[in-house]
């Protein structure tokens, strides 16, 4: 079976990490696997909250550093004359927590192709296809925004479309291909200016070395290939988001919303179904155990691993063993085949607990490399028995209903996972990491997360949300993430859509970043 069969028949692109979205076997919105029993946010949960940060919106009000200031009325009247709209906290915080080295920008790839004898989608016609599906629809007018110089507010730009897109030269080679996305993902946007960019080029089929699978679209006639590089800041939008844009501009766009709707009406007559006193019970026992018990055990956990964790590389990168930004990609395996052997692994596991475990053996021997050059200069650093990985999660089940608008609604969490293991068991390894995520999954983590980073964002200054950024990291090693893709093949103006790529921006002191798709 060829690569394209391959991934249509299961769907890899489309499902990617959905059973592990936003902890979907807990409190998830909806998601493409199937809806789940529970609501995701309770009414005692949003109660509480609201009266806290009223509480603490007053408190903070009186805080010297507090970022509102008093205006005149002639300032007042000029700046009514800007369309503005709020930022979301998440964004705040993505302008307030980045550094020079460390910019919150995400980056990802679009790579089509094209049969010989159709015309390859060029500038003029992605222009055309922006300002049909994205400019004309009020969920993406974000992307119409910058940042207000006064900070807080997006404001409304009047640019053209070429003031974001460019047509440079087709990469000749894998290696140009990596030093533009590193060159995206490094250098500064100045957001008072605009919040996105795009590098739209043509040329043979597999020269960038972005479609993996190029020599069997040669064998059924594609000859050319178009490489859409785009960036955006975190402040404009989360993966999520960028994800209902890519189904926007495609041609199937009104066919991928039908299912939304359709898996949310299932949703509700699934819920209808079952009986009042069912959903009373489930609704008492699940606020108790979840959100009180849990917030419990996830704080808990939290204060132990920023006190007693460590990361290795940190010791590398003191010694003067860092180098530059560097990214790949590659193909692992179809979705049903990794769910395959995570099932029969340990029961109840989930594809994300797989990726983890991956990414911990990836991890390991990438230190016994470092370790082994500076055994040699005599530099002897001692071997952590367990390492941290951040796990992002979508708190709204990983997708954006087609009558909301996109933003920032991610969460995270720490987890410990076994480093350097003594028997060398691949098996056992995923059997650990598995354990302790579903531990974190029946904890509100990352809605903890969230609204810690909305307070530090609304209301303390910017040295505390960079330095809240680096302790709440828990020294990890590494940041995971996914992003879905499809169900099937989607096409822009026609074309085939043949690889979809993103690219983290780093937190500081965490060298090491994948998503997985």
């Amino acid at each position: 079976m060829s690569y394209t069969d391959r991934i249509k028949e299961t769907k890899l692109c489309w499902l990617g990490l959905a059973e592990d979205a936003a902890f979907s076997g807990r409190f998830p919105y909806v998601n493409w696997l199937g809806l789940n029993e529970e609501y995701s946010i309770s009414v005692p949960l949003v109660l509480g909250f609201i009266i806290t940060v009223l509480f603490l919106q007053r408190a903070a009000s009186l805080l010297p550093w507090s970022d509102k200031t008093h205006e005149s009325s002639a300032q007042r009247a000029q700046h009514t004359k800007v369309l503005r709209k709020q930022m979301t906290p998440i964004g705040k915080f993505a302008l307030a927590s980045q550094t020079e080295r460390n910019q919150s920008i995400i980056t990802f790839f679009i790579a089509l192709s094209n049969k010989l004898g159709n015309q390859p989608m060029g500038l003029s016609d992605f222009e055309k296809l922006w300002k049909s599906r994205i400019k004309s629809e009020k969920r993406h007018e974000r992307f119409g925004f910058c940042v207000s110089k006064t900070g807080g507010y997006f404001e409304k730009l009047d640019k053209s479309f070429h003031d974001y897109a460019s047509d440079p030269p087709h990469p000749d080679s894998v290696e140009e291909t990596k030093d533009r996305i590193v060159d995206f993902l490094t250098s500064p946007i100045d957001v008072h200016d605009k919040l996105w960019q795009v590098e739209l080029s043509r040329g043979n089929l597999g020269a960038s070395g972005t479609i993996l699978h190029s020599d069997e679209l040669k064998d059924k006639g594609h000859n050319s290939e178009t490489l859409a590089l785009f960036r955006n800041h975190h402040c404009l939008c989360d993966g999520v988001s960028l994800s209902a844009a890519v189904a926007d501009l495609s041609n199937e766009s009104k066919e991928l919303r039908e299912k939304i709707l359709n898996t949310v009406e299932i949703y509700k007559q699934r819920i209808l179904r079952t009986s009042f006193i069912r959903r009373a019970l489930s609704f008492i026992v699940g606020s108790l155990t979840y959100y009180i018990f849990g917030s419990i055990v996830a704080l808990t956990l939290q204060a132990w691993n920023m006190v007693v964790s460590s990361n290795p590389f940190e010791e590398f990168m003191k010694r003067g063993s860092s180098s530059e930004r560097s990214v790949s990609w590659k193909y692992l395996a179809s979705v049903e085949d990794a769910k395959r052997v995570t099932k029969s692994i340990k029961k109840g596991a989930k594809l994300n607990d797989l990726f983890v475990a991956c990414l911990t053996s990836a991890i390991e021997r990438q230190y016994e490399s470092i370790s082994k050059s500076n055994s040699r200069i005599g530099n002897k650093i001692k071997e952590p028995t367990s390492v941290n990985i951040i796990v992002t999660t979508h708190l709204r089940g990983g997708i954006i209903l087609p009558s909301e608008s996109i933003g920032n609604k991610i969460g995270a969490f720490a987890v410990t996972t076994p480093f350097k293991s003594k028997d060398g068991s691949s098996i056992k390894r995923l059997r650990t990491i598995s354990k302790a995520l579903q531990l974190m999954k029946r904890t509100p983590a990352p809605q903890i997360s969230y609204f810690v980073t909305s307070f530090i964002s609304n209301y303390l200054p910017k040295y505390v949300a960079q330095y809240c950024l680096l302790k709440f990291n828990c020294h990890s090693v590494a940041t995971i993430s996914n992003v879905h893709g499809f169900p099937e093949t989607i096409h822009w103006a026609g074309n085939p859509v043949e690889m979809i790529c993103a690219f983290l921006p780093l937190p500081t002191g965490i060298p090491i970043g994948l998503v997985v798709t």
